[in-house]
């Protein structure tokens, strides 16, 4: 009786441990399955997020830090600038500028029209030092000469084509997303942490023992 008891029991661990190991599949396979759901979530949040803060420091940065933006509207600094770029310029003193440097400079006959054009030569005239400008893409020098005296703006870097896209997010239609679509994926990533299921212990517990043990 004791041989069969013991058998018996052998028995019942191993339908209990085969259960177990079946009922444990799909269980890995949903788990699985959350958890990319969360790591492609929380992907594309950090993504909408650093897209937020790029575009926070290139329009509203210039108010506060020490740098500005401009857009490139026209071909004349191409390839170095193609249209559409963005540049980020940095201050710099008259004395501190030399050939070939790029800087932003408002056009002597219209000073509501900004330029951003290459330093080709540095000349003294009547009034002192000043700088000759010229378009990279343009066949003759500019036809005003910079005073090379005071502040200004000395070109640090561009991100091409970048104006093309905060053009579109400074629209109506563009600044709606921009506040709708990082809301709604962090909302999509609080449901995915709310609604995923809940971790089973892996095997049966130790102290459970079978009928007739």
């Amino acid at each position: 009786m004791e041989a069969v008891a013991l058998s018996g029991t052998a028995v019942a661990n191993a339908v209990v441990e085969g259960d177990s190991e079946e009922s444990e599949t799909p269980k890995v396979e949903v788990l699985t399955s959350s958890r990319l759901g969360r790591l492609v979530m929380r992907a594309v949040m950090s993504t909408g997020v650093a897209l937020a803060i790029g575009v926070l420091a290139l329009t509203v940065g210039p108010r506060f830090l020490p740098y500005q933006t401009y857009t490139v509207l026209s071909g004349s600094m191409e390839p170095t600038l193609p249209v559409g770029s963005v540049i980020v310029a940095v201050p710099a003193q008259g004395n501190e500028l030399n050939k070939g440097d790029i800087i932003t400079v408002a056009i002597p006959q219209r000073q509501d029209m900004l330029v951003t054009h290459r330093i080709v030569a540095v000349e003294t005239g009547p009034q002192g030092r000043v700088f000759k400008t010229k378009g990279d893409a343009n066949q003759e020098a500019d036809s005003w000469l910079v005073p090379a005296s005071g502040g200004g703006w000395r070109y640090a870097f561009a991100i091409p084509y970048l104006g093309y896209v905060l053009s579109a997010l400074q629209s109506g239609l563009g600044r709606m997303l921009l506040l709708v679509v990082p809301t709604l994926l962090l909302g999509g990533l609080l449901l995915v942490e709310i609604w995923r299921p809940a971790r089973m212990p892996d095997k049966v517990s130790d102290g459970a023992m079978p009928a007739g043990a």
